[in-house]
């Protein structure tokens, strides 16, 4: 960028920093749950490979270590080959306890969580939950226990909540029904599977999508819709309709490079698609201008500044054709092709929200 262009952005983020709230994006977030081989692991595994050809396996055990026997190292070795043999993209980060500290290596990718009942069993042994004996055990002891467990909860789902904050993201949690089986016959145990509930309880309440995973058949027991595809009579099945959507909510998540003299914002209104231009050029005296360098005013005196320019259409191409074939300014600004390609996307999706009695968000 050349002076200009980074004064332009700087004004951009200080005016869009003092005109609105900040909003934290999170990730996207699925989780896959299901009893001791339902084929959850090869669920998550198979919807990781839709989205990404290089996802990332986060392995919640390690390969190493005092808890490490011959049967742990036996599992991670046919579960390596099995994703070795279904897709060579996969890299694979070993993080038992703090995977947060890998964040920078997950933007923008796909990450495999597996599984969320070993890394709460590692935190469970980190803060020494399973050597507070239940063999004639007193009150004392108890309520260490109790309070030893609630802090490791507290602490794996600070972690994940850490993790997910990163919006350019998307996490694929795996975990297990382990409070579906028999009563655990020892006060450990039972506190173990308390905390394992509730933890599942707490990334299903941050995730898009849950499903149960049994006999190795899906059960979605929770979907956000967004009011996308799927409208009847579709010559796509669901489960293609259903795969679109994960790749779009995929999509959305990476980083675009902004045009440095300004951006779009659409919305629905009236009736109408309504697409503004507001300008992030800056003139000599350091204020958000016009092509012509005339200052562009706040409305209503306030801090939110008005747009250069306002298009209303009916329809995705009537919008785009004003936009980027009649106004003469267009050329002048130099629209990216992928500025121009998001734009398009956007209106489209107006439209099929317009028209659909659907509530529309811009991505």
């Amino acid at each position: 960028f050349d002076d200009d262009e980074r004064a332009s952005i700087y004004v951009f983020i200080q005016t869009a920093a003092r005109s609105s709230k900040v909003v934290t994006m999170p990730a996207t977030v699925y989780l896959i749950t299901g009893g001791c081989r339902s084929g959850k692991s090869s669920y998550a595994q198979t919807l990781c490979e839709k989205l990404s050809p290089h996802p990332i396996y986060l392995a919640t055990s390690s390969s190493s270590g005092e808890y490490v026997d011959a049967d742990m190292i036996d599992r991670i070795q046919r579960h390596q080959a099995d994703r070795n043999t279904r897709l060579a993209g996969w890299t694979t980060i070993e993080a038992p306890l703090h995977p947060s500290e890998h964040l920078e290596e997950m933007v923008e990718r796909v990450v495999l969580v597996d599984c969320l009942t070993l890394w709460l069993t590692n935190y469970m042994l980190e803060y020494k939950v399973f050597s507070l004996t239940t063999d004639g055990e007193d009150d004392v002891t108890a309520k260490e226990r109790i309070t030893a467990a609630e802090t490791a909860s507290d602490a794996i789902k600070q972690e994940i909540t850490t993790m997910i904050a990163q919006w350019n993201t998307t996490f694929v949690f795996v975990t297990n029904e382990i409070g579906s089986g028999g009563h655990a016959s020892d006060a450990v145990s039972r506190t173990f599977a308390d905390h394992q509930g509730w933890l599942n309880q707490f990334v299903a309440s941050k995730s898009r999508e849950v499903v149960h995973m049994v006999a190795g058949c899906a059960n979605v027991v929770k979907r956000v819709e967004d009011g996308g595809r799927g409208a009847k009579g579709s010559w796509m099945s669901q489960d293609d309709r259903d795969d679109a959507k994960l790749l779009d909510t995929f999509l959305s998540s990476r980083s675009l490079q902004m045009d440095s003299k300004g951006y779009f914002m659409v919305k629905l209104d009236e009736n109408r698609i309504v697409a503004s231009f507001y300008s992030c050029i800056v003139n000599d005296k350091g204020e958000i201008c016009d092509l012509q360098g005339n200052k562009i005013k706040c409305c209503n005196g306030g801090s939110r500044r008005e747009p250069m320019k306002v298009w209303k259409g009916r329809t995705a191409k009537e919008l785009t054709t004003a936009i980027f074939e009649e106004w003469e300014d267009a050329a002048k600004l130099e629209f990216s092709i992928g500025h121009a390609a998001y734009i398009g996307r956007e209106v489209q999706r107006a439209e099929h929200c317009l028209y659909s009695n659907i509530p529309y968000q811009q991505d």
